[in-house]
């Protein structure tokens, strides 16, 4: 810049992005800035902007990082700490994008704000003003606490607004904010006790094969983020913006909102996780109403009646869930444990089939329990998906769960997910098992199972894209990009095709 007469100055590392103006009057001067203005635009106007103004955001993934980075970097806050945080800066930032009634946004910072103290002063003013109207709002879900406030310092309260306020994060495309939002979640809340995030291939092959409609419940008794609850809503999203091509004059947003605060349901017993998938639910246009703070485990007659206002047994339509597994995480409550079938012991029987006792078990791991509890939840007839360890499919200890289950359910198709599904957070192998509940215990099967193996899975052991590649080893491009190699979608093709042909689901 300094060789050149250009006032204004970007640099990137394709990673990140700043932007400088030399200063008019010390030439040899340069000041960052949150952003570059508009053409025929002044400095001042940087950050003045109308709700028309803000634009969709490519990167949302990248804004987090680097958020993530600045708070570590320039404040020293812990992982958990960090996260609440870029939470609260979000909750603002789409509380001032709802405000229909005021068309400037108060989500903002401008370059002489951040100059001075008295500038500094009156931004976190407008951010703490933003969030003390997002407490009022979520007071009743348990989102944040009365006393919450913004514990951010200057600097980096500064720089998250200046990283956020040119863009709409209610019109950024679905899939931008659930790739940014999960990933960002994935980092900083995995856990050791098997509540590892569903990857986005398998929570999109559980959307489509189970088909949900306009009219039914999709519920998560263990929803974590709520990725499979907000992959259902951009299936539902789908079917109105094809409705509203029908009928133009159709409130096809007013009945989108409707449908997720009516039907989208979740259940998590982490309050972060529970939290979060409210937040996730937020921003998709909703349905966090529908989500809530609770062991799912609990029996049923103890559970609240907040709860089973929303989530009653025999009556959801659609279960879509990975409940956690692995032996750190066992269940070993004989209050918990007497109320299940799977949670007794069982004998063999001199027919062959296996009788269960009246004697409880010591210990249970939860994702055998949560299979009870989902078929209790669903409807008969109704529709599940189920991510499970490969264990329970073939074990010989576990003989019973499967008998269980295929006295309870219909199984539609059982896909063996590759070892890299999971990596790099656990190596743990595993199926989806996609069932359909029989009208009547031991109904039998009137079509065939649907099978598959997943060699790929989009990704390698350590987390990174894999593509398809031509025999000299050079990446298939489709639409002037490389194409994952991804099997699922596949299976999901061919899956849905076996569904239909056979009219599984009527």
């Amino acid at each position: 810049m300094s060789a050149t007469t250009a006032v204004f100055g970007t640099w990137t590392n394709s990673d990140g992005i700043m932007y400088y103006h030399k200063d008019s009057a010390k030439s040899n001067r340069y000041l960052e800035l949150p952003d570059i203005p508009k053409y025929k635009e002044s400095v001042d106007s940087i950050g003045k902007y109308q709700k028309t103004d803000l634009v969709r955001c490519t990167d949302l993934k990248g804004v987090f990082k680097r958020c993530n980075n600045y708070f570590f970097s320039n404040q020293g806050l812990t992982q958990d700490k960090r996260f609440s945080e870029i939470l609260k800066i979000l909750f603002c930032k789409i509380e001032d994008e709802k405000d229909l009634f005021n068309e400037k946004c108060v989500f903002y910072i401008t370059p002489e704000e951040q100059k001075t103290d008295k500038g500094i002063k009156y931004v976190r003013e407008r951010i703490s003003e933003l969030f003390e109207k997002v407490k009022t709002r979520f007071q009743e879900d348990n989102i944040f606490e009365a006393n919450d406030v913004i514990l951010l310092n200057d600097r980096c309260l500064c720089f998250a607004v200046a990283e956020l306020q040119k863009y709409s994060l209610l019109d950024t495309n679905v899939d931008v904010k659930g790739v940014a939002f999960e990933t960002f979640v994935g980092a900083n809340l995995r856990g050791e006790h098997g509540e590892f995030f569903t990857p986005r291939e398998i929570v999109a092959m559980a959307t489509e094969v189970l088909m949900p409609k306009i009219d039914e419940t999709v519920c998560d008794p263990a929803c974590g983020s709520g990725g499979f609850l907000v992959m259902a809503l951009k299936h539902i999203r789908q079917q109105y913006e094809e409705l509203e091509k029908r009928r133009p004059g159709l409130n096809v947003v007013g009945l989108f909102r409707e449908y997720a605060d009516k039907y989208i349901r979740g259940i998590d017993f982490n309050p972060d996780l529970s939290r979060v998938a409210k937040m996730n639910m937020v921003l998709n246009d909703d349905g966090h109403t529908g989500i809530f703070h609770f062991d799912s485990l609990t029996p049923l007659a103890q559970w609240p009646s907040k709860i089973t206002a929303k989530i009653k047994k025999n009556k959801v339509d659609i279960i879509m869930t990975n409940p956690p597994f692995g032996k750190k995480c066992v269940i070993d409550d004989k209050k918990i444990l007497e109320h299940y079938h799977l949670g007794h012991k069982w004998e063999l029987g001199e027919d062959g089939r296996w009788i269960e006792t009246k004697k409880v078990d010591e210990s249970r791991t939860p994702d055998i329990l949560f299979i009870e509890r989902c078929l209790e939840l669903l409807k008969p007839g109704g529709r599940m998906a189920i991510v499970l360890p490969d264990g329970i499919l073939g074990n010989n200890g576990l003989e019973y769960v499967r008998q269980y289950i295929l006295d309870n359910a219909d199984i539609v198709a059982i896909i063996d997910c590759p070892v890299e599904s999971f990596l790099p957070s656990t190596d743990t192998k595993t199926s989806l098992l996609v069932l359909k509940k029989k009208k009547a215990i031991g109904l039998p099967q009137t079509f065939d199972t649907f099978m598959a193996i997943a060699k790929t899975c989009g990704h390698d052991r350590r987390g990174k894209e894999i593509y398809v590649r031509d025999q000299d080893g050079e990446c298939v491009m489709k639409d002037g990009a490389p194409i994952i190699d991804n099997d699922f979608e596949e299976i999901t093709r061919r899956l849905i095709e076996h569904v239909k042909s056979r009219n599984i689901y009527n």
